[in-house]
């Protein structure tokens, strides 16, 4: 009979000694030919591009084990979220990973934070690959349009919105506002690198635009740098309206003139 120690098995390489030193007493990490699967708590597979096979082995074999990547070099968000996809519960830095697994199991088990960006990356993925094919088609079709096109566009999408908008019990902000169950705030962090570089968080996401929050107010015409791991994009905005939400807080929404996308370079594929 095994004692009450949680005890994680290591995967794909030596079980680090600081690491095992650091969770002494709290969690036990025995390496792969020591115990069998089934008397473990938990998974740590160190994060090498080989290992993907590893994570898809045991998420299908139905396992709902906690399982995590485990890297020796800092970790980023595109890396965070390719692992996820992987499979893994979330990739964790070997210096600071003793701190947030003890912190994992004094928390109650839920979908947690990582699994919450993983869902907004793949939104976010799916839309600006759509969003891209549908703003060099609405470019290509403005100047068919004659006079003051992209102005009578925008107006007709608005009254075809109005006509979307009578069957739902809340209306959509066209700058901003997604429908349904992705009405919530998007929260995820973006870059300003025209006219000048600024930290900003994208709002939320909308067919011809999107709303975001900056420390200052914005210029007429900028461009912001979205990466979700998977892809990165550059969007080209032309602001319609902005207002201060705080003493160092301007919120505006964008119309969307111009995509570009990227793959990131390197990453676990």
């Amino acid at each position: 009979m095994r004692d009450i120690l949680t005890r994680y098995m290591v995967l794909g390489g030596p079980v680090p000694a600081e690491l095992a030193t650091a969770l002494a007493g709290v969690v036990e990490l025995v390496a792969e030919d020591e115990v069998p699967d089934s008397d473990v708590d938990g998974v740590l597979i160190h994060a090498r591009p080989e290992s993907a096979a590893i994570f898809l082995r045991f998420r299908r074999a139905g396992g709902s084990l906690p399982i995590f990547a485990l890297t020796l070099d800092p970790v980023t968000v595109p890396e965070r979220l390719q692992w996820i996809r992987h499979g893994a519960d979330d990739l964790l830095d070997v210096n600071t990973a003793a701190d947030t697994l003890r912190r994992k199991l004094r928390s109650a088990p839920g979908p947690g934070e990582a699994r919450a960006d993983a869902e907004r990356a793949m939104f976010l993925d799916r839309y600006l690959r759509s969003i891209h094919r549908y703003v060099a088609a609405r470019q290509a079709l403005i100047p068919a349009l004659g006079e003051q096109a992209l102005s009578r566009y925008l107006d007709c999408v608005y009254l075809r919105d109005q006509a979307l908008r009578a069957a739902e019990d809340a209306p959509a902000d066209a700058f901003g506002q997604r429908r349904g169950s992705q009405r919530e705030p998007m929260q995820w962090p973006v870059r300003i690198t025209h006219p000048s570089e600024l930290a900003g968080t994208l709002l939320n996401v909308g067919a011809d635009g999107c709303a975001l929050s900056t420390a200052e107010a914005p210029a007429e015409h900028i461009r912001i740098a979205v990466a979700t791991g998977a892809i990165q994009a550059t969007l080209d905005l032309h602001v319609r309206w902005h207002r201060r939400a705080g003493r160092a807080r301007w919120e505006l929404g964008g119309l969307i003139v111009g995509v570009e996308l990227s793959e990131p370079a390197g990453g676990v594929e």
